[in-house]
């Protein structure tokens, strides 16, 4: 018995398909050494801005005081993002970096090979959404909302698990970067 779901008339969901089309989406990323490089890197990156911006003003003080401070300034912000939110928080950011690093790889190979419509504009909100989660109150609190996350249960796992899982939907939607089209 086969489930389809049809959400708008261009687009239909399979739920027997997504872990071929998850897989798919791996594999397009980590197609070529260029490939996983990128979105080793991209990710990588998305981590440290994750741990960093949670407390925006000593990371920069501590960044820009030189390059022995850096080690410093990391371990702190990475303890206190496990004394804030434990190894599950840890874990979900790390997921999360992972994915913002295959979707962005995604999305550059789409882009190269002219496959990119307007409709991946709704992957936005899960980096946001996500990434504020994983960084604490550092990019919510520039927007007004310092509070949030102190507010929310099981200290804002939930809102990262939940970004997690917006990047693998559309990594999943989107699959082999190569032959679909977002």
């Amino acid at each position: 018995m086969t489930i389809e779901i049809t959400v708008n008339p261009k687009i239909t969901v399979n739920p027997r398909r997504w872990p071929e089309g998850f897989k798919q989406g791996l594999e397009g990323a980590s197609r070529n050494w260029k490939r996983a490089i990128g979105a080793s890197s991209v990710g990588l990156s998305a981590f440290l801005l994750t741990v960093f911006s949670s407390s925006p003003e000593y990371s920069m003080q501590m960044l820009s005081s030189g390059i022995k401070y850096w080690s410093l300034a990391f371990s702190t912000r990475l303890s206190g993002l496990l004394a804030t939110s434990g190894y599950t928080g840890l874990s979900l950011t790390l997921l999360f970096s992972a994915l913002v690093g295959v979707t962005m790889t995604n999305t550059a190979v789409q882009l190269r090979r002219n496959r990119l419509d307007f409709s991946s504009i709704g992957a936005l909100p899960g980096f946001l959404a996500g990434g504020c989660a994983s960084c604490g109150v550092g990019v919510l609190s520039l927007l007004g909302f310092g509070g949030v996350l102190a507010s929310m249960p099981y200290e804002g796992n939930l809102l990262r698990l939940g970004g997690a899982l917006l990047l693998a939907g559309l990594i999943t939607r989107t699959g082999n970067p190569d032959t679909c089209k977002i």
